[in-house]
């Protein structure tokens, strides 16, 4: 995300929050079909990550809807509402991250699926793109 859009920059991030959230949701779908044989208890996280990732694009949704209505006057409320909100799905991410390295290193059913592998890998990517886009929006704005 490029910060020239100004006093856009505020919905913009939120934008791309939504965006990223949906993703994540979406890759945990992703990897049980591509880590076949995946063991249960990381099926079952992978459904607590799906759950979490599309309630906080729920309230992302809101926090955009809000903003779009208040015509992007943003007070100093809201935005220390969203700065918090931007926050939440960063350390999110990180976490899942963290959980996505757990798998490719402890699930068997990954460490021998060359392709899983890589899915995965990607997806980390992803996610860790996410989290400097967060990190460098929230640093930028303090």
């Amino acid at each position: 995300m490029r910060f020239c859009y100004e006093d856009k920059n505020t919905i913009r991030i939120l934008e791309e929050a939504e965006f990223w959230k949906r993703q994540e949701s979406e890759h945990t779908d992703v990897i049980q079909e591509v880590a076949t044989g995946l063991e249960e208890v990381y099926v079952q996280k992978l459904k607590e990550f799906k759950e979490i990732f599309n309630s906080t694009e729920a309230k992302i949704i809101q926090k955009i809807e809000m903003v779009l209505e208040c015509k992007n006057v943003i007070t100093p409320e809201m935005h220390h509402d969203i700065m918090q909100l931007i926050d939440l799905t960063m350390r999110q991410s990180q976490t899942f991250v963290c959980f996505l390295g757990g798998i490719i290193r402890e699930s068997s059913a990954v460490k021998d699926n060359t392709v899983a592998i890589i899915v995965i890998n990607h997806i980390r990517r992803e996610s860790e793109y996410y989290i400097g886009m967060a990190k460098a929006y929230l640093n930028c704005t303090i």
